[in-house]
């Protein structure tokens, strides 16, 4: 029930987010849109530095040392503050010398201001830690449903690009404001005041690791956008980012499944191996040909669906998109690696494929953009998706049953395999 609540948020938030950026997205057109896109990749690397990967360091500490929950919850808090304000202090520094559109660098300006108030994420780890996951879910949610509302409405009554960059700021401090509400609600107010300094070298040591992986994991995401911008400018990032937004709608759907049906097939493993990797084949395949189902209905109307979601202005996006989209499925195996690999005690894999992901897509983007545009980008996301995800297991040899399993999903062999009698 407790991830249930969590799955459930994460897929509206996507969801949300999809239809609120399409909405967006036609309002401003590809220049603006492109230039709000961008702002937003930039600011979210120093997101995640701000972050200090708490979200799995603090709920793994105050799991095992609820006696000391307010110094833990405090002392974090203040780290992610100091982390925040540091990390807005080298953002703004950065853009002042490196970006040449002032427009560009106040935008940039405006939104990082939310990322003051991502310490207040504190709490969500501490309801996470106490498997009252629902508490955060409805607090994220509600302020997920406010901060849809006022974008909306910024549409509605044609404000200026000004105003949608203020909103993305916005939407921390509603979610810092409602989580806060909720742990007050729940009588879990001192922490504030609880920092402690023994603990700051522990929960730095723990962090500096999570933090290089969530940097990598999110230039990985966002490096193409930030080449593109750099490259091509910001009409055609306009473009590649609508294409984009579809993309990450349907991704959302094999991550909900891999967390939700995991839990279930790894009650397998410690009965029958056989079953556990049977399991495993069907949960690989249940990602996997929907992703090659939804590719191909892509391809053949493209036109149609860039149409009726972002409008005529997006239809040069349809080739990023069709390229884009055949990167799906493979996603989908990304998704359930990852569980695969956390289940068998394999985390550090993890980390590695997304170092080396990103430096494939950096070179292939290098090379490909200048040549193909925004199709090349799509293209070095497919590619590097393809190694990452499926033929990386080749290279390891510790990963033969991995290799297996994967194989038999692609080729629905386990349909003609007979279940061994126990």
């Amino acid at each position: 029930m407790n991830s249930s609540w969590m799955i459930s948020e994460y897929a509206l938030k996507i969801i949300a987010a999809l239809f609120v950026s399409i909405y967006v997205a036609r309002y401003l057109g590809p220049e603006r849109f492109g230039v709000i896109s961008y702002a937003l990749a930039v600011v979210a690397v120093f997101m995640v530095v701000s972050r200090l990967g708490m979200e799995s360091i603090l709920v793994r500490d105050l799991a095992r040392h609820s006696e000391s929950r307010e110094s833990y919850l405090g002392t974090a808090f203040w780290l992610m503050l100091i982390a925040a304000l540091l990390s807005n202090f080298c953002l703004a520094l950065m853009t002042y010398f490196f970006e040449k559109d002032s427009e560009i660098q106040l935008y940039i300006w405006i939104i990082s201001i939310g990322m003051i108030f991502q310490s207040f994420l504190a709490i969500d780890y501490n309801f996470q830690s106490q498997v009252k996951a629902k508490y955060s879910s409805l607090a994220k949610s509600s302020a997920l449903a406010l901060g849809s509302v006022v974008k909306i409405s910024l549409v509605v009554v044609q404000a200026d690009i000004f105003w949608f960059a203020a909103a993305y700021a916005l939407d921390q401090v509603i979610i810092a404001i409602l989580l806060s509400l909720m742990h007050v609600r729940l009588g879990q107010v001192r922490f504030l005041l609880n920092f402690k300094a023994y603990l700051v070298k522990p929960l730095l040591r723990s962090a500096w690791p999570m933090v290089l992986s969530g940097v990598a994991a999110v230039l990985y995401m966002r490096i193409d956008q930030l080449m593109i911008k750099n490259m091509l400018g910001a009409h055609d990032l306009g473009l590649y980012s609508a294409a984009a937004k579809i993309y990450e709608g349907w991704v959302i759907v094999p991550y909900v499944i891999s967390i939700s049906l995991l839990p279930a097939i790894v009650k397998l493993k410690a009965h029958s191996a056989y079953r556990y990797e049977d399991g495993m084949a069907k949960l690989f395949a249940l990602v996997f040909w929907p992703g090659i189902g939804v590719a191909i209905i892509i391809s053949i109307f493209g036109d149609s669906v860039v149409l009726l979601t972002f409008g005529s202005e997006y239809l040069g996006a349809t080739n990023a998109l069709i390229i884009s989209m055949w990167a799906v499925a493979f996603t989908g195996l990304g998704a359930v690696t990852s569980r695969y690999l956390t289940v068998e005690g394999l985390e550090t894999k993890i980390a590695l494929r997304t170092l080396i992901a990103l430096l494939i897509n950096v070179i292939l983007n290098y090379f490909f953009i200048p040549i193909y545009g925004m199709e090349g980008a799509a293209a070095a996301t497919l590619i590097t998706i393809l190694i990452a995800n499926y033929l990386i297991n080749y290279t390891d040899s510790s990963l033969k049953s991995l290799v297996r399993i994967c194989n038999n999903a692609i080729t629905l062999n386990f349909l003609f395999k007979e279940m061994p009698k126990s």
